[in-house]
């Protein structure tokens, strides 16, 4: 198979960050150094596979996705509402055997009373069967896309034919309210106690070996998604979604089923919002339904400003731009309000405010512009027609 230059580009930063990750490791004294690069590039890989497959809904097809949040509440709920109490009943005699209860016989009590006791529980059982907190850890992924993509096309399904305006704010009344409903619904994910989520990786020997397992998942889950998305990009499929995004009644003219279209990138794009939400419970090993709030969908559109839509790579740049920024922000914070005397809490919000303001007066096409579409170029064809006349 032969790779196009921006995937080995990527494949060579992706070798580039692991050399440099295990440099890190080979010094102790750098030791927060590496804990700051690792989480931050974690955030960047999980944020990666959010802003590209919002890009595929925004960028390419030109849809008004403002409830894009709702996937990582999906995602939190499959992994932290489901498939963790899955893994309850199955340890549920190891579980009454240590502590004399069964969490699940009361989960009013267990939201409350015993969430961390009763994980540590099952992260022994993890610690001795590490097979089975992989199967854990795949089958709450698995689940977070496949809820996704159901849960994406059934909310916006009542407005799929309408225009783009009442798709959107369909989306964002959607998100919103599988927030409150879910939130402030215990069984759920705990309500406002939140839900502890065992860890899939404590067979592992310390925190620093887990972290840099998971770096290494997040990084290989960025890489194949960002190929899964190029090669939609370049397919009759991605071709088509810009005709339609570019002039949708010229589309549906040439017999383009607008619908239909709608339907399957929500559905692809849904799937890798729930990824998204279940790494991000997952890496916590904890996860609060009411903390999803809108601005996590408009943080997305922020990095896909910055970074430019209608193209992979630009969405790559505005996470690691936004992600960057936002890290130093948080460093520096206190040292900026001696400088600026005023409260810094809301600083970033300001600063990308203003951020988002000058791109779109002075480059709205982004850092990276959208590139122009890839076809088989006419030697390829004539090749082709000669080797098969």
């Amino acid at each position: 198979m032969k790779l196009s230059k921006t995937a080995l580009g990527l494949i060579i930063l992706a070798i580039i960050l692991a050399v440099l990750a295990a440099a890190l490791a080979a010094f102790p004294q750098l030791k927060y150094v590496r804990v700051l690069f690792e989480n931050l590039a974690i955030f960047i890989g999980i944020y990666g596979i959010y802003v590209l497959s919002l890009n595929l809904e925004v960028g390419y097809l030109g849809l008004p996705q403002f409830g894009k949040v709702m996937f990582l509440i999906i995602g939190g709920i499959a992994v932290g509402g489901i498939v963790t109490k899955l893994m309850l009943w199955a340890y549920q005699k190891a579980i009454i055997s240590s502590m004399g209860v069964n969490p699940l016989a009361n989960i009013n009590s267990y939201c409350t009373l015993y969430q961390y006791q009763v994980a540590s529980v099952v992260n022994a059982q993890f610690a001795q069967n590490p097979a089975v907190g992989l199967g854990f850890f795949v089958l709450g992924l698995v689940l977070s896309m496949a809820l996704s993509a159901a849960l994406g096309v059934l909310f916006a399904y009542p407005a799929i034919k309408l225009r783009e305006d009442y798709l959107g704010i369909l989306l964002l009344v959607s998100g919103e309210f599988l927030r409150v409903v879910t939130y402030y619904t215990t069984p759920v994910a705990c309500s406002v106690n939140g839900v502890v989520i065992p860890d899939p990786f404590s067979w592992t020997s310390s925190g620093e070996v887990r972290t840099v397992i998971y770096f290494a998942i997040v990084l290989a889950l960025l890489v194949a998604t960002f190929f899964i998305f190029d090669a939609i990009e370049n397919s009759p499929f991605g071709r088509s979604l810009r005709a339609i995004r570019d002039a949708e009644t010229a589309a549906a003219v040439f017999g383009k089923d607008i619908t239909s279209f709608r339907i399957k990138v929500l559905a692809i794009s849904s799937a890798f919002g729930g990824l998204a939400g279940g790494l991000l419970a997952f890496y916590s090993d904890y996860t609060i339904l009411g903390g999803f709030l809108p601005i996590f969908t408009f943080i997305g559109w922020t990095m896909l400003i910055i970074g430019g839509s209608g193209n992979n790579i630009g969405a790559l740049v505005g996470v690691v731009v936004y992600q960057g920024v936002s890290t130093l922000l948080d460093i520096y914070k206190n040292a900026l309000q001696a400088v600026l005397h005023a409260d810094p809490t809301y600083l970033s919000y300001f600063i990308f405010g203003l951020v988002i303001v000058l791109i779109l007066m002075y480059r709205p096409q982004g850092i990276v512009p959208e590139r122009p579409v890839k076809t088989i170029d006419l030697k390829s064809v004539r090749r082709r027609l000669e080797k098969n006349p």
